[in-house]
């Protein structure tokens, strides 16, 4: 089938299916009552001696059950349950001082502009533990409460609490908040306070604790590698109590990072390694909480091939705190083309001048709490020789919520490069949807599904005979994403999945090390979906090059260098104009064939039946690929105007969670 069904049976199965609906069933949350066997494990657990002995002693499964059941049950530390004075405590906090000098955390993360919050973390990845140590300019009284949420938000948030009681004595708790923002103890205390520390010479305290990345706990936040939105707060101490505190009348801070990153080794430099910098010139950050700046810059002139074989974030003294995440993209025009200059709000359509569209590929970005990124020692990105177009567009985001005046910035992306070139070009490949208007999202959508496809018979043309080895992956939204993964099936069975973020912000966009390279053979299918929400927006949003159109595209970085350069997709013309076509006949809508996409997207009275017949349509339309060379043009063979979507014979089962019945 071709086109789209135009029939009456159709009509009516769609029909049918708006009118029943799911209803949505919820969990009331028991109240934060301690029942009797907790206390039970409670007190055991003070006395481990005891507890160590009865193990012993008792090897039976159901005691087996009871120590996991110990291990999910945590109390306050003794060190924690009140200031010590004498010589003990100096002894005692003298020596985890000594620890945690010995404890090295390999990432750290302002929390704040000011920099008066410093989060420093890293991981047991055999363990699956992520240690904290989080340095905050507060009295040692003061509460001092961290966590993470899904998007950022005070409400729905997992937060480990730090708190002095008017006696004085010390408290370190696993707290969540309710839909309303409100503070409650959870049942399972699965956030392990390691010590409290007194800065003497910056002034103020750190805490070091830890937790599993999994806690199996509903109440606590599942890490995972994608990003990560963190909340923090602080408040004045002595408090009576912290349980039932409204959260949203703090003063949250919110700040997004990476905290699971890849293990692979990095590679060392070549001795002849050069650096240079690209990166905006003065700017004077506006006072706008959200600002997109773009400068167009040309890259050094280098005669002969070099490779770049690391880059790096380059933030200014007057950017810290503020330059969010910044990106550097290759301009993809012949060399011997000029592009206009351009230094300004990438927003401003009527200063941004035309041509700038064309800065798509991205050679390097950065983001708050990004390490560097090293190429792997095999490959490096090929710059320079005759053949190559030296002009690149920065694109810096300002996030600037204290609105504060007169910071100046001349934050870049530093790239390392060699002329000792390494075995292999690494090479670009951009996955997912056509920048097209072809596809569209209803308004008022909580959840809308934006799916691009690499097919089989792009791979088997575009790849060499050994395929790629996938190392880093970026994937890219607009302001409506809220999640997005790229899928990897061979012959229709489903491999594991080449990169997910389940908790995507268009804000915050880095180009990863995967955990482990990825092996694309010839005849492999890609397909990337990303996960988007619409329900602040009353008019229908396009696909296009706009911050305020939409994209859904992944990134990926590789080796060997094939020349497939894009591998997406979209809707075909023909049966886009037919699905217009049927909406103007059986539904009275004022979509015409003579019409223009877009004014027919604008045209469409998005009621829920016409978003379900949207859905259903993208869901079954035959795709025009876009499987084009490094030229520009699309590989001869195939008709990519009317490709079958890939057939998915075999999912990979959801993995496993290592949680207790």
């Amino acid at each position: 089938m071709s086109g789209f069904l135009l029939s009456s049976g159709f009509l009516c199965i769609v029909v049918c299916w708006t009118v029943t609906s799911l209803e949505a069933f919820g969990l009331n949350r028991p109240e934060n009552s301690v029942r009797e066997e907790d206390e039970k494990f409670s007190e055991i657990q003070r006395n481990r001696p005891l507890a160590n002995a009865y193990e012993k002693f008792m090897r039976r499964p159901t005691f087996d059950r009871f120590v996991k059941r110990l291990q999910k049950t945590s109390v306050e530390p003794r060190e924690s349950s009140a200031p010590k004075t004498g010589r003990s405590h100096r002894k005692r906090e003298a020596s985890y001082a000594e620890k945690s000098a010995r404890r090295k955390f390999r990432y750290d993360v302002s929390l704040d502009e000011g920099r008066r919050f410093t989060l420093h973390w890293d991981g047991d990845y055999d363990l699956e533990i992520v240690y904290f140590r989080l340095e905050a300019k507060v009295d040692r009284s003061s509460v001092v409460a961290f966590g993470f949420s899904d998007y950022g938000e005070s409400e729905g948030a997992d937060f480990a609490v730090l708190w002095t009681d008017r006696r004085g004595r010390q408290k370190f708790q696993d707290m969540h908040t309710n839909k309303d923002g409100i503070l409650f103890l959870d049942r399972h205390q699965d956030y392990f306070l390691d010590g409290v520390e007194t800065l003497s010479d910056a002034g103020g305290i750190a805490v070091e604790f830890h937790r599993k990345f999994d806690t199996c706990d509903n109440d606590d936040y599942l890490i995972d590698s994608g990003t990560t939105h963190l909340v923090f707060f602080s408040a004045p101490g002595p408090s009576a109590d912290v349980r039932r505190w409204n959260v949203t009348g703090q003063d949250v801070i919110m700040q997004r990072v990476q905290l699971l990153k890849s293990q692979l080794p990095d590679p060392e430099f070549p001795p002849d390694t050069k650096s240079f910098v690209m990166h905006v010139d003065d700017v004077r950050i506006p006072e706008d909480e959200t600002t997109y700046w773009c400068a167009v810059r040309k890259l050094p002139d280098f005669r002969t091939k070099h490779h770049i074989i690391q880059f790096e974030g380059a933030i200014s003294e007057g950017g810290k705190g503020i330059v969010h995440h910044l990106e550097v993209f290759h301009c993809q025009v012949p060399v011997g083309t000029d592009l206009p200059y351009y230094d300004g709000p990438c927003s401003s359509k009527s200063e941004r001048p035309k041509g700038l569209e064309s800065c798509t590929k991205v050679i390097g970005a950065w983001a708050m709490g990004a390490r560097p990124l090293f190429y792997p020692e095999e490959a490096g990105a090929p710059i320079g020789g005759p053949n190559f177009n030296r002009y690149v567009m920065l694109e810096v985001h300002y996030n600037n919520p204290e609105h504060s005046k007169g910071k100046v910035d001349n934050s870049g992306i530093k790239f390392h490069y060699t002329k000792l070139l390494r075995k292999h070009d690494a090479g670009t490949m951009e996955l997912g949807l056509e920048y097209t208007d072809k596809m569209a999202l209803p308004p008022g959508q909580p959840r809308w599904d934006l799916v691009g496809y690499c097919i089989s018979e792009c791979t088997r043309l575009g790849l060499p005979e050994g395929g790629i080895h996938v190392f880093a992956s970026q994937l890219h939204t607009h302001l409506t994403g809220r999640s997005a993964f790229t899928k990897h099936f061979r012959r229709g069975i489903e491999l594991p999945e080449l990169n997910r973020d389940n908790h995507f912000s268009p804000h915050y966009q880095e180009i990863r090390k995967l955990p482990r390279q990825v092996h694309v053979l010839p005849g492999d299918a890609l397909i990337t979906t990303c996960n988007d929400r619409t329900t602040d927006r009353s008019e229908v949003t396009l696909g296009g090059f706009s911050i305020s159109d939409e994209m859904c595209v992944n990134y990926i970085h590789y080796y060997p260098a094939a020349s497939l350069e894009v591998c997406k997709s979209s809707v075909t013309t023909d049966s886009l104009n037919r699905f217009f076509g049927f909406l103007h006949d059986y539904l009275d809508e004022d979509t015409s064939r003579s019409n223009g996409i877009s004014d027919n997207y604008k045209a469409i009275r998005w009621t829920p039946m016409n978003v379900h017949l949207l859905k259903a349509y993208y869901g079954m339309a035959p795709l025009s690929m876009q499987c084009n060379q490094s030229n520009g043009q699309r590989f001869p063979g195939f008709d990519w105007e009317n490709a079958r979507l890939p057939a998915v014979l075999s999912p990979m089962p959801p993995k496993e969670r290592p949680c207790l019945e």
